[in-house]
């Protein structure tokens, strides 16, 4: 079982006999309470021997003329009892000093230690905080970067982006170096070039005039692969021809490829070449240019 307090350690209210005290008051004012009613009682005696008196004695005589006892004084309050000296308050606590009858209050009860009786023998003890664990240390504080570390920085940046920027003059020269790889049918390699000219700062206008410009060289590289593939299978059969002796068999397919293909040196030099061959089929007994002025000479020689 709890041990009996005389005021609750933790709202202050009164319990047990403090709270009994705090109801009926003190001894003053109950001998007060107690001695009210015969008061009353003394006083309604004398009444009704007043009224009897008049009812038995002088029917004749009006009741306002029957003496009425007067009523017997209020009793004094007794002195109070004489208070116990209290305890001597520890040091550094001031005692609660209150009138006698007076219940202590539970405000004074919960800021001061003393009150309510606490150093009474039984009483509970104060209520004690639990202890908090330790606040960890902060971690020091990072010192801020100096203004003169980002100008450096900023500095730094900007010289980057002057040497990187790529200037007008740059730009120009990998225009003119993807035209050079388009017309050696480098196809692939100058469109590596169009691509990082696209990451640039090349005007859209540019980098269009150099698209086009590489279609038209693909479209020419094209065409030359499919000249000299059609000249190498023209070439072998009017070779084989002349071979054969068929002059008319070697221009035919001559002829055949100038008109699809267009005339250059090599064809020039066949063509020469089938002429020759078609004028000894004419006449076969005449004599090369080059025998026949062998044989001049040496006739002039002999004679």
């Amino acid at each position: 079982m709890p041990r009996p307090v005389n005021f609750c350690p933790w709202c202050g209210t009164a319990q047990g006999q403090a709270a009994a005290r705090a109801g009926t008051g003190t001894g003053a004012e109950a001998d007060v309470h107690a001695r009210r009613p015969d008061v009353a009682a003394a006083v309604a005696a004398n009444a009704g021997a007043a009224a009897a008196a008049a009812m038995s004695g002088g029917l004749d005589m009006p009741l306002s003329d029957v003496p009425v006892p007067p009523p017997p004084p209020p009793p004094e309050p007794p002195a109070p009892p004489a208070q116990p000296n209290p305890a001597t308050p520890r040091k550094g606590v001031t005692a609660n000093v209150r009138g006698p009858g007076v219940p202590p209050s539970a405000t004074d009860f919960g800021r001061s230690a003393s009150a309510g009786g606490s150093n009474a023998p039984g009483a509970a003890p104060p209520h004690q905080e639990v202890p908090r664990p330790p606040i960890p240390a902060r971690p020091p504080q990072r010192r801020p970067v100096q203004l003169r570390w980002w100008i450096l920085a900023l500095a730094i940046l900007a010289g980057v982006w002057l040497l990187a920027r790529p200037s007008p003059k740059k730009i120009e020269r990998q225009i003119d170096h993807a035209v050079a790889l388009a017309k050696e049918c480098k196809s692939n390699e100058a469109q590596a070039e169009l691509i990082s000219l696209g990451r640039s700062r090349a005007t859209p206008a540019q980098l269009e005039q150099l698209q086009k410009t590489l279609n038209e060289q693909s479209a020419i590289c094209t065409r030359r692969r499919l000249r000299n593939k059609a000249w190498l299978e023209a070439s072998t059969a009017a070779d084989a021809a002349l071979d054969a002796g068929s002059a008319e068999k070697a221009r035919a397919r001559l002829q055949g490829f100038i008109r699809r293909w267009g005339e250059d040196g090599k064809t020039r030099e066949l063509k020469a070449r089938i002429d020759e061959a078609a004028a000894r089929e004419k006449h076969p007994l005449a004599v090369p240019p080059e025998q026949g002025e062998v044989g001049v000479g040496r006739r002039a020689d002999g004679v």
